[in-house]
């Protein structure tokens, strides 16, 4: 018998071995472990070319985030059905005490007909309320502008804690506007529109953060860092806000322009930094304005791959406005599209 396949400690619900060594324990319930696992490996830089786990159950959920987390081998006092097809599919030996048809939890019945590891990963997140994001409700909101017909009529949508969403339609429906209202910069004319369930003029400084469009023509000096650092907490010492304004520069892929004048840089470059500034700021709803107006084709692929990461791991509440129809495919998000009457 393997270390990993010992009786567990009493009080211990979850063992991680890497072949024999024990790198990690917890007792914790439900998949609170593997989550406090997936924290550890963050930081851990140990060996883990060959991860063992003893759970004392395991239904779909805990398959899939063993699955993602890099387990090979899994031991399992209870296992379900689903969970021992998801653990052969991906090439996971496993082996088991007791093994029944499904575990009794909402999880399992939630998970049964899914087949999107990344939906099925964003799921777990939400149940375990390891989300960033605040829910949005707008319900019925019309505005017009001064002397001219409604630019938005009778519109209802919402998006879920951590949910995404691409806006599009042509120049003229309604989408800026709608960021607008959604900015509280106006207000609706009639109807609704709740973010965290509050007045937008309720919210906590630092909820929402903008990613306009990049085209303004000012010039006067300021770095990279400097407007990366607008936007980091300053009750952080220094130490920790020089580590999260280089990594935010990293994940962006502009490092490399820290101490160049913001202004000098070119609109795709630009949009970048800014979105340095958003991740900084660890803003619960980022709206972005026509974000690959200006990107060429490598900074296009980074600024997907973030958004991408953003919605797996900090799970922000996403809400992009955008003339790119080719952003549906690439990001493959649910799609409003403003086409004039909304009811």
């Amino acid at each position: 018998m393997e270390p990993y396949q010992q009786p567990l400690p009493e009080g211990t619900t979850l063992s991680i071995y890497n072949h024999d060594q024990l790198i990690f324990s917890d007792s914790g319930r439900w998949l609170s472990p593997l989550f406090a696992f997936e924290r550890f490996l963050a930081t851990y830089t140990g060996e883990r070319d060959c991860l063992s786990a003893h759970d004392t159950a395991a239904g779909k959920a805990a398959a899939v985030l063993m699955s993602r987390m890099g387990i090979a081998r899994a031991h399992i006092n209870l296992v379900s059905d689903l969970a021992v097809a998801f653990y052969e599919e991906h090439g996971i030996r496993i082996t088991w005490e007791k093994r029944i048809e499904r575990l009794a939890c909402k999880t399992e019945d939630l998970l049964f007909d899914l087949t999107s590891e990344e939906e099925m990963y964003r799921l777990l997140r939400r149940r375990a309320k390891l989300v960033r994001g605040v829910g949005i409700a707008v319900q019925q909101v019309s505005y017009a502008y001064p002397d001219l017909p409604p630019i938005l009529e009778d519109l209802s949508f919402t998006v879920e804690q951590g949910g995404r969403l691409i806006i599009q339609g042509d120049n003229g429906m309604g989408k800026t506007t709608l960021l607008n209202l959604l900015l509280g910069k106006l207000t609706p004319a009639k109807g609704s529109i709740l973010i965290d369930d509050q007045e937008i003029t309720s919210l906590p400084k630092r909820t929402i953060g903008y990613i306009k469009q990049q085209q303004t023509q000012e010039h006067y000096p300021v770095s990279v860092r400097e407007v990366v650092s607008m936007a980091v907490d300053p009750s952080l010492d220094i130490k920790q806000q020089k580590w999260e304004i280089d990594t935010a520069l990293r994940r962006t892929g502009v490092y490399e322009l820290a101490d160049r004048n913001f202004f000098t840089l070119s609109g795709g470059e630009r949009q970048k930094v800014s979105l340095s500034r958003t991740l900084c700021q660890k803003a619960r709803l980022l709206l972005l304005d026509e974000p690959t107006s200006f990107l060429d084709a490598k900074s296009r692929k980074t600024l997907i791959e973030v958004l991408h990461s953003l919605s797996m791991d900090e799970m922000p509440t996403i809400i992009i406005v955008t003339h790119d129809k080719e952003l549906e495919t690439d990001l493959r998000w649910p799609v409003l599209r403003l086409e004039g009457k909304h009811a």
